[in-house]
């Protein structure tokens, strides 16, 4: 299994409201976590770190993960928490109030991947395209699955960033659960800053491109800046099992 975290302020941000963490157990089993915050001032970065502290403290410290079942009420479990706090804590002051955060939560275990997500953070497969495993809690998703408008508007839609929920700030939350078996393969966790500047094509053409993980990284960070760098950038890559032919 291999990882690597990235996350870049972008071009226009002052604040990078993006956190990206992982924590490996052993050779087997690893979580990643991105959180892609919001809210005034410093309120958003502050919702993002909160939550990727307390989901790998949550993690590090949790009793052994046996089966599907407990993986589900588990994950679950820790992005409620995680939810709460910050909702408590967007009580205490001003500044704080309304602060909230998107969550892409996964984790890998041994050739079985395992996520859950709030918002609209993605996670992808990468193979000879993109495949993309969560779906955005956004309206403009709901305006696509209605038929009022397509793929393509959704992309140039005015309300295109309003999500329909998050952590910290929705009064019910329902986050997804998705598994997904890859023998071996690559998977791509993204906040929107990275596929709101690049196409698809330009990120396969890099990931397929035959370097290192950390090139490739560096290399998505510098083209998405090239092309966007409208909001903060932030994503992992894992190579889940073995060396992938990409």
């Amino acid at each position: 299994m291999q990882i690597i975290v990235k996350s870049d302020i972008g071009r226009v941000r002052k604040v990078n409201q993006d956190d990206v963490r992982f924590y490996q157990k052993n050779d087997h089993e690893c979580l990643i976590v991105l959180c892609d915050g919001m809210g005034g001032h410093n309120a958003g970065e502050i919702a993002s770190q909160m939550v990727c502290d307390d989901i790998i403290d949550n993690y590090r410290n949790h009793e052994l993960l046996t089966d599907e079942q407990h993986i589900h009420d588990w994950m679950l479990s820790a992005i409620y928490h995680a939810h709460h706090m910050v909702a408590t804590k967007s009580h205490e002051s001003p500044a704080y109030e309304g602060m909230g955060t998107t969550i892409a939560l996964v984790l890998c275990v041994d050739d079985q991947v395992y996520i859950s997500h709030v918002g609209d953070s993605r996670v992808y497969q990468v193979s000879d395209e993109l495949i993309q495993l969560t779906k955005d809690d956004t309206l403009v998703n709901v305006l696509v699955d209605s038929g009022t408008i397509s793929q393509a508007e959704a992309k140039v839609h005015p309300q295109k960033n309003i999500l329909l929920q998050a952590v910290g700030v929705s009064d019910a939350l329902n986050p997804s659960f998705i598994t997904k078996q890859m023998n071996q393969g690559m998977l791509l966790i993204c906040s929107d800053g990275l596929y709101n500047s690049l196409s698809d094509i330009q990120i396969l053409d890099i990931l397929h491109l035959p370097d290192d993980l950390e090139t490739k990284a560096c290399q998505l960070i510098d083209t998405a800046n090239t092309y966007g760098g409208q909001d903060n950038i932030s994503f992992a890559l894992i190579i889940t099992k073995g060396v992938v032919d990409l």
